[in-house]
Formats: C-alpha cells, structure tokens, sequence
C-alpha cells in the first residue's frame, strides 16, 4: 500500500526549497548492517519517511543527539540502553557535503511546511512522514530538522537521492556504554 502525497504540503516544502548542507554526523547501527544503508527505515518507517516507500539514513549532530535518539529507541522498546548495546552496536562519524536539503532548523522554517517543534517530538511520525514523502517526491536528498530529543538536529538522508561523494564513513567503532553515557544528554 502506497501513501498518499499531500498535494498542499509538496507546494509547500517546493516554496521553502533545497540548501545545500556540509557537515560532520553521528550514526549508531546494529553490527550486522551497512553504516550507508537505509534499509531499516524503508521496512519500519521513520520520523521523516513513510514504510516501504525509500530508504531513509537517520544521523544526528551533535554526537548527544545520537545517544539522546538511542536512549528513545531504549524507551519505546521499554529495553535497557545497556542490553541494547550488548547486542552489539557501532557508531559512526559521517561527514556530508553539499547535501540538499529541506532546512527545517528553526520554528519558522518548520511552521512554513505546517510542522511545529510538538510534531518533531510526537510519538505520530504522520505530519513529518508527509513533508519528509514531498521532500523525496521533489528530489531533494534529505531532510534536516530538530531531533525529538531535543537537543541537536537530525538529517534524515533519503538513500537513492545521496550523489557520489557527498557522504562517507570516517570511522566506525564499537558503541560501549562509557561513550553512550558520556555522550547521552539527561531524560
């Protein structure tokens, strides 16, 4: 099943426009999968994309953000941060150039494409997931927005829009408990 596009919100994110975006960003992945890939987003879903429509690379800057976005995974699973990083996790620095982007930094920008910091926090993806769909359907690479933790932003890198060289891995080390609680922002 095929989620609709909301004609009125790809007018709008079409007015606000692309920028292009260069930055160093932080990823935690499972050990089993590929730093690049946003294969776990397209089958689940994610903030900024709907289920099984593209692939979706979620990365958060700073690294707190990161932690803060694993310590949410930690509470909607009702898991321990500690068991899930048992099961083995690795967190990567990415550095992005000029990724084009829908800027969704500020209240205004957010209010421009009808979204307010409460949807970025709400527990219903629907209002993100359908900017996010118009900023896909119109070819922009991404999405970079405040992070639902509220601290830092996160870039929601739509897979099959990211271009030869403006994204790679520069390191990727074990994710151990000393660096999610020296990084983890407090609940």
């Amino acid at each position: 099943m095929s989620v609709p596009l909301d004609e009125d919100v790809v007018q709008q994110v079409n007015d606000a426009g692309s920028t292009p975006w260069s930055g160093t960003v932080h990823r935690y992945t499972a050990a089993e999968y590929e730093p690049l890939s946003g294969e776990g987003a397209y089958k689940f879903g994610g903030r900024w994309n709907p289920r099984r429509i593209f692939p979706t690379i979620y990365l958060a800057r700073p690294l707190s953000a990161s932690m803060g976005e694993l310590r949410r995974l930690a509470e909607a699973t009702s898991v321990d941060p500690q068991a899930l990083l048992r099961r083995g996790y690795v967190l990567h620095d990415i550095e992005v150039v000029d990724l084009p982007v829908l800027d969704l930094r500020t209240p205004a920008a957010l209010a421009f494409v009808g979204l307010s910091v409460d949807d970025i926090a709400d527990d219903d993806w629907a209002a993100c997931q359908s900017v996010g769909h118009a900023a896909w359907f119109l070819e922009y690479a991404g999405v970079l927005a405040p992070s639902a933790t509220g601290d830092g932003h996160v870039l929601a890198a739509f897979e099959h829009r990211i271009q030869p060289g403006q994204m790679a891995v520069l390191e990727s080390r074990p994710l151990d408990l000393e660096t999610y609680l020296r990084h983890c922002p407090p609940a």
